[in-house]
């Protein structure tokens, strides 16, 4: 299962962007307004990882890791406009385990959660769990054999990924897999793609599409992937 992401903010469009942009990334993301509101989430429900706005219409998101979120094991990352040493120190001294200042690229955040998924969440796959790559009809089949037909870009960039399970692969080098030169390639196009083929395999039903962005890298598939004909 993905990890479950709670996101305490009280800008709903930000909220709602912020909620969408993880869920197309194969996480499980929740959005909640204020502290009562978090307080009210958590009574029937359990999260993973926390992230907090500090600026909420309630109270200080640090009081949340102060009172309740203290003894916890869950990681936790502070988005805030609050940006000078001190508040950093403040959202160390309650275990904050990042501090993102706003305005902050989307990457960065997905780098750090992505981080926090490999380091506690992802298990290697076995071969019963291999995805399959048809190298003539151009599709793709799940562990528990759903094929899923893929276009020619889709096609070439999961044929980077064939025999090299937690390999990162440089973004360079899928792009050139892709057929263009990376000079030139305009990088947005790949994390489009990679977000339309996250998207259609989980309308499929699969629940964790293994391939992972590495924040200034590349990209990692965690599991086991073969290619037949």
């Amino acid at each position: 299962m993905p990890p479950r992401i709670l996101i305490v903010e009280d800008e709903d469009d930000f909220r709602d962007g912020l909620v969408e942009l993880l869920n197309l990334e194969n996480f499980d993301a929740y959005g909640v307004g204020s502290i009562h509101e978090y307080l009210e989430w958590n009574k029937k429900n359990q999260y993973d990882i926390l992230i907090l706005d500090r600026n909420l219409p309630d109270g200080d998101g640090l009081d949340i890791l102060r009172k309740y979120h203290k003894q916890s094991d869950k990681d936790s990352i502070i988005l805030s406009c609050e940006g000078q040493s001190h508040d950093r120190i403040l959202g160390m001294n309650v275990d904050a385990d990042y501090y993102l200042v706003k305005p902050f690229p989307s990457d960065e955040l997905l780098a750090i959660l992505h981080r926090i998924e490999r380091k506690h969440f992802v298990v290697q796959s076995s071969d019963s769990e291999t995805w399959l790559l048809n190298l003539v009809r151009w599709e793709l089949k799940t562990p528990n054999s759903l094929e899923i037909e893929l276009t020619r870009s889709e096609f070439a960039l999961l044929h980077c990924f064939v025999n090299k399970s937690g390999q990162v692969i440089a973004r360079e080098d899928i792009v050139k897999g892709l057929g263009f030169n990376p000079e030139v390639y305009d990088n947005r196009r790949l994390e489009v793609m990679l977000r339309r083929l996250r998207k259609k395999i989980e309308d499929f039903g699969v629940v964790k599409f293994p391939l992972q962005t590495v924040y200034g890298v590349g990209l990692v598939f965690n599991g086991v992937m073969k290619a037949f004909d």
